[in-house]
């Protein structure tokens, strides 16, 4: 059998069969051959095998009970993190910034308590996405309604992917109306979160 060569033209085809197998994960260094409009390239396994967490994962939580006017619209003040692998997450504006395009996975959770007994009647909680001139503009809102039966806790727990086509910030407000008195936003981990992770390319 006459030997096989790969040459920097091209290749022969069975050249692709080969005779061991793989059966590990590549590593980072691996090199994998590609058609690049019919020139073949070689390319690092590290610059396609995706590994978003890494750069992107964020777990952000409210540390201290946070109070809200009644009626009003407030951004909810998310000033610790669980961790922030990408950095990309700000304690002191409360947003997270993706690093790159794609689709994220966001986690949200917030927990309210009534100014009294059995007295909240409308919580709306939002995701606001930065408009590119310092301003936010709304991008998902939902609703939970009590005015039928009024109650003093209420929870919200969200997970939604969100399209990001551009690098701008993001951060949770919501709208809690009470009967009498403002309402609070409980804090510590548990309570109310804002977290979450790439998970695929816009393609």
């Amino acid at each position: 059998m006459a030997q096989t060569k790969i040459k920097a033209g091209g290749f022969d085809v069975d050249v692709i069969s080969g005779t061991t197998a793989l059966t590990a994960t590549p590593a980072d260094t691996d090199e994998i051959i590609i058609s690049d409009a019919g020139t073949l390239k070689r390319i690092d396994f590290s610059l396609i095998h995706g590994n978003f967490f890494a750069a992107t994962g964020f777990s952000s939580y409210i540390t201290s009970t946070q109070t809200v006017t009644s009626g009003t619209e407030s951004t909810l003040t998310f000033d610790a993190e669980r961790f922030d692998l990408g950095s990309a997450f700000n304690t002191t504006a409360y947003t997270y910034t993706p690093p790159s395009t794609g689709y994220y996975l966001f986690n949200i959770g917030v927990s309210y308590r009534g100014g009294a007994d059995d007295n909240l009647e409308r919580c709306n909680l939002t995701l606001k996405k930065g408009d590119g001139s310092g301003n936010f503009v709304t991008y998902m809102d939902w609703e939970k309604d009590f005015s039928a039966n009024y109650v003093l806790n209420a929870g919200t727990a969200i997970s939604h992917i969100v399209n990001v086509d551009a690098l701008v910030p993001y951060k949770i407000n919501v709208n809690v109306t009470d009967q009498s008195g403002n309402p609070q936003v409980l804090g510590t981990i548990t309570n109310s979160y804002f977290e979450g992770y790439k998970i695929a390319w816009i393609i």
